[in-house]
């Protein structure tokens, strides 16, 4: 490349985002070098195969433009998130690798970033991601279809071509074990540590033994959504994606209050009656749940070699009690990360934003303008 060349690309703004494709939503911290000014974005986890003639006259109107977002690439249209749920009634794809569907949901990102900050339709970018330990093997898969998509895509705004100039992709939980690096120092290395992810999708284990993370990190299907499908059919009428918010909002006391607007009944009596069906059905899910989940714990973690685990993930914090209880000898760690500024947390994420958020702060110090 020549020096004009390289002079002219570096003209293009920089962007640097890290991405975390949740079975639930896809959460991103991002920012520009020049502006400095780093924010989050959430879109829901639906993306759809549909024709671009669908999407030819939409209007944008005054939403913002993640809830609007359609790509097209390779010859292929999609909408993703809020428009891909709410007009095409898509799905979350839990049964399906993540990084599949993680191209369209990253172009679509990508877009609504550009149009937030205002980039224009060239820019660079420098991206690292999350994946689950099990799917980690398909990171380099994933970078050449978002490479091959970057070359120039469509976007509700027109063609769009970014420049990856720098990529890296880590597994679920590693941002949460940054932090805790950071805050142990050299200690960390007379330790065996269990990092257990447990989100809405997958629940995944990494070990770190003197320092050192093993390759081998163990994933399995067991996400909330396994809690919230044994909750659905003891009930009538329920979905997951509706379920999820209230079952977390009532807490591990199972606080009814919560639970009130799932009720399909009309009648008050029948009102009574379901309200009592769907907290029973939620007490009898979330014992199964754990059972099964510390099961699998238990095949993947030596509790005679782990000095200490540490749990993250939003489902991992809705089970505290249970894991907790049924980890009693061992010392468990819950909260670690860095500090998420008020402003960065503007979906009021919380400990959900955590992971990213921390890998994001580990990603921007090795940002080679």
């Amino acid at each position: 490349m020549s020096k004009n060349t390289q002079q002219k690309n570096n003209d293009f703004p920089l962007l640097i985002l890290a991405l975390d494709f949740g079975g639930s939503a896809t959460k991103g911290v991002y920012c520009t070098l020049k502006q400095n000014q780093t924010a989050s974005l959430v879109m829901e986890p639906e993306v759809v195969k549909i024709s671009l003639d669908s999407v030819a006259d939409e209007i944008l109107g005054a939403t913002e433009p993640e809830n609007a977002a359609w790509v097209n690439y390779m010859g292929e249209t999609f909408a993703v998130g809020y428009l891909a749920k709410s007009k095409y009634y898509a799905n979350q794809g839990l049964k399906e690798l993540k990084y599949e569907r993680a191209v369209a949901k990253t172009l679509a990102f990508i877009w609504a970033i550009s149009q937030k900050l205002q980039l224009g339709t060239k820019f660079r970018l420098a991206l690292i991601c999350l994946l689950p330990a099990g799917e980690f093997e398909n990171k380099e898969s994933f970078r050449k279809h978002i490479e091959a998509a970057f070359a120039g895509f469509m976007t509700p705004t027109g063609k769009m071509q970014v420049k990856l100039t720098q990529f890296k992709c880590l597994p679920e939980g590693a941002g949460i074990y940054l932090a805790y690096q950071k805050k142990l120092g050299e200690a960390i290395k007379t330790k065996t540590i269990a990092l257990v992810m447990v989100g809405y999708r997958n629940a995944s284990v990494l070990i770190s033994d003197k320092g050192m993370v093993a390759p081998d990190g163990k994933t399995s299907a067991l996400g909330m959504i396994r809690l919230l499908e044994k909750v659905v059919a003891r009930t009538s009428g329920q979905n997951a994606s509706q379920l999820a918010p209230a079952v977390v909002a009532a807490g591990s006391d199972i606080s009814t209050t919560p639970l009130i607007k799932l009720l399909k009944s009309t009648s008050n009596i029948n009102k009574r009656h379901e309200l009592i069906q769907v907290q029973k059905a939620i007490k009898v899910a979330r014992r199964e749940y754990a059972d099964v989940l510390t099961s699998w714990l238990d095949q993947v973690i030596s509790r005679s070699v782990v000095s200490e685990i540490l749990f993250c993930g939003g489902t991992a914090d809705y089970m505290r009690r249970e894991l907790n209880s049924h980890y009693s000898g061992t010392p468990c760690l819950w909260g670690v990360g860095a500090n998420i500024p008020a402003q960065v947390d503007s979906f009021g994420l919380g400990s959900r934003l955590a992971d990213v958020y921390s890998v994001f702060l580990y990603f921007l110090k090795q940002i080679n303008v």
